[in-house]
């Protein structure tokens, strides 16, 4: 490792290139704090130019960069940047602006010099003159956007080819690239700079420029480190964004998988183009928040491809780390980079399609509306071993899939805990191991019913059925879980006569005796005012000693048998209505789960516990638990 202080004229002044890796992040400098502070300390430089006086070298902090070997003679020298992208592209819009005032105000002996900093000279002897022309080639998400503006020539020309977009019923503007703001934000700040020197009288605007220039080349250096042959570039990469804005779990990844591929020779364009870009969009980067910590669903992603893999637990914190340890095994898990970034997309696509944002639409069968009104993401892991490496055919992954969703569902309607439920599924993982297509399910299934604590246990029909009989579940399930349950009942109450087999969207949970029953739902002959309903321990006089009637039946009334969906125009006309009016209204439903509460006359406490009976049996139906496999 050698490290040298590098001016920007010997920095740019040769035929170089600096290319930035893949695993670097894109463009993110903005003009608060770092533009505004760079371009302070250029007019403090430039101004003491202007009055010839000497000043010591502003240093601009370390560049690290490598060397690559020449894959001809044709082509110019390159090195890759390992540290350092964010100032050598500033630096680029910089002068870019600068030769694009030059240009315009016809200032040849400025515009010459510093379109030799953007573009080496000769391109009809290179090997790819359109990548090898420009000193600086961004990772390929910036590419083209910094190209463009390099090649535009002039602010108009920009402006014109990226121009502020406000969305209708928008009040601001879309926002542009920070690579297209930074050229404006250089492109304003030094024209207004020479036009206000000029305005004093003392200097002309050229000359402004030319100081200007001068200190540039002159008074701005970097710490150039030159890594050698065995030093390892990855390592100097984790130890220099160790400080600052940390790297996320896929930041880290994206540096490791694309620094091999470096050393691959692998065309890293096409990998990139082909694999990695399809995860450099708003889905894949949208925060998710586990156990109190932000991640991106890439890191998630990743995480859980590797709980595939490996059927071990894996800290969303250690993505990387661990990673790094399976993927350096020997032998080499895969082939290539190709190889392994083709692998994990085939996973991902399966993570994507049970992490997509618009499951609330899909019908209450679907294992991903299921696991999303669940809540539980946790046996993604497993879903992906499932979907990827247990060899199923279309009935036996169903089956498998079947009986998860049983254990899941059985559980969170009885208010179990899901704690345990990370390891567990990676244990199922390791369970499931090498078996294939009709080993799995025998497997899988004693693998959960054989769970002794209480965190894994699969509940059997009889303690299902007690519990919602006896428990509110209104407080304990989520709303969400709630409106699948009785999804899943009316359509189990449905007959293959019924003319619709999907459910409106939008359906409102409905209690049939109202929360709020005090007006209208007498008890034991009387009306009981709603601050007894609600506080019962102060009944006095007349309602002294129907306390405990009053606390069951505000118990019932949260229980499942009390339970209906409507939509919502009928919901606000039924909502704490007597029973004649609800009545009434629920003959406008159409849904099985109505019509059947609509047959009794009166709704009391005891038609609510033979309800709950009724749906918990049907419950039991829909999500079976299945004897211990011999």
């Amino acid at each position: 490792m050698q490290a040298n202080p590098r001016s920007i004229d010997a920095l740019f002044n040769s035929q170089i290139r600096y290319v930035v890796p893949m695993f670097q992040r894109l463009y993110a400098w903005q003009e608060s704090p770092q533009w505004a502070t760079l371009w302070d300390d250029v007019v403090e430089k430039a101004s003491l130019q202007l009055r010839g006086i000497k000043s010591n070298p502003h240093y601009l902090g370390a560049l690290i960069i490598e060397g690559v070997r020449p894959s001809s003679p044709r082509e110019v020298k390159r090195f890759l940047v390992i540290d350092g992208q964010q100032r050598l592209t500033t630096l680029q819009l910089l002068l870019c602006a600068f030769r694009d005032i030059a240009r315009q105000n016809e200032w040849k002996t400025l515009e010459r010099p510093v379109t030799r900093y953007l573009e080496n000279a000769d391109a009809d002897v290179m090997d790819n003159p359109d990548e090898e022309i420009l000193k600086l080639w961004p990772t390929k998400l910036n590419r083209d956007i910094f190209k463009s503006i390099i090649m535009a020539g002039s602010r108009q020309a920009v402006e014109k080819q990226y121009p502020l977009i406000r969305l209708p019923r928008k009040r601001s503007y879309e926002p542009r690239s920070n690579l297209v703001e930074g050229y404006l934000y250089f492109s304003r700040t030094i024209a207004s700079w020479v036009h206000a020197v000029a305005q004093e009288g003392s200097k002309s605007a050229e000359e402004a420029a030319f100081a200007l220039l001068q200190a540039l080349q002159q008074d701005f250096s970097v710490v150039e480190i030159a890594l050698s042959e065995g030093d390892d570039s990855q390592e100097i990469f984790y130890s220099l964004n160790s400080q600052g804005r940390p790297l996320s779990q896929s930041d880290l990844l994206r540096s490791l998988i694309f620094m091999r591929a470096e050393k691959e020779k692998a065309d890293r364009d096409a990998i990139f183009e082909k694999y990695w870009a399809h995860f450099e969009t708003p889905f894949w980067s949208q925060a998710l928040t586990r156990a109190g910590r932000e991640f991106s669903r890439l890191d998630m992603g990743l995480r859980s491809f590797l709980m595939a893999k490996t059927g071990q637990l894996v800290d969303a914190r250690r993505v990387n780390e661990e990673y790094r340890r399976w993927i350096s095994s020997t032998p080499p898990r895969y082939a290539s980079v190709e190889h392994e970034l083709e692998d994990f997309s085939s996973y991902a696509a399966i993570y994507a399609r049970y992490e997509a944002t618009d499951l609330g639409s899909l019908p209450s069968t679907d294992l991903r509306r299921v696991l999303k009104d669940l809540d539980v993401s946790t046996a993604l892991p497993l879903l992906m071993h499932l979907h990827r490496d247990a060899a199923l055919d279309p009935d036996q992954l169903q089956a498998c899939l079947n009986t998860i969703e049983s254990f899941l569902a059985r559980r969170v309607l009885l208010n179990e805990e899901n704690k345990e439920y990370n390891r567990l599924f990676v244990e199922v993982i390791q369970t499931l191991g090498t078996l294939r297509g009709a080993e799995v399910l025998p497997a899988l299934q004693r693998k959960l019913l054989t769970a002794s604590s209480s965190t894994r246990y699969w509940p059997t029909n009889d303690e299902v059925v007690e519990f919602l009989v006896q428990t509110p579940i209104v407080g304990n399930v989520s709303t969400p879980a709630l409106r699948l349950v009785l999804e899943r009942l009316e359509l189990l109450l449905r007959s293959k006569k019924t003319e619709k087999e999907s459910i409106e969207a939008g359906l409102q949970i409905e209690h049939v005796m109202p929360q709020s029953w005090g007006a209208h739902w007498p008890l034991e002959g009387k009306t009981i005012p709603s601050n007894i309903v609600i506080y019962p321990r102060y009944a006095v006089d007349e309602w002294e000693g129907l306390e405990n009637s009053i606390r069951q039946r505000n118990t019932l009334v949260q229980t499942l048998g009390n339970l209906t969906l409507l939509n919502k125009y009928l919901n606000p006309a039924a909502s704490n209505a007597p029973w004649a009016t609800k009545l009434n209204e629920y003959k406008h439903s159409v849904l099985r789960l109505n019509r059947e509460v609509s047959s009794v006359e009166d709704w009391t406490e005891e038609q609510i516990t033979k309800r709950s009976i009724a749906l918990a049996e049907m419950i039991c139906q829909i999500w079976p638990r299945p004897n211990l496999p011999a």
